[in-house]
């Protein structure tokens, strides 16, 4: 029969604590870096626009 104390129970749910924060600390981070290497912008090219007015409207069709 295996018998487990308090302080054992104290000390076996510690450890898998911290390791559940460090894996989760971990993919954290190594998310950040992915996120950091995609853009997250649209490529655009520059109409040629001479004496015309553009007007950019940002509301959405319901507000109208």
């Amino acid at each position: 029969m295996l018998v487990i104390t308090g302080k054992r129970i104290k000390i076996i749910l510690a450890c898998i604590f911290i390791a559940m924060f460090a894996f989760s600390f971990q993919i954290a981070t190594s998310q950040k870096e992915e996120n950091a290497n995609t853009q997250n912008t649209l490529p655009t090219t520059a109409t040629p626009v001479s004496g015309k007015v553009v007007v950019v409207d940002a509301r959405s069709r319901y507000s109208r």
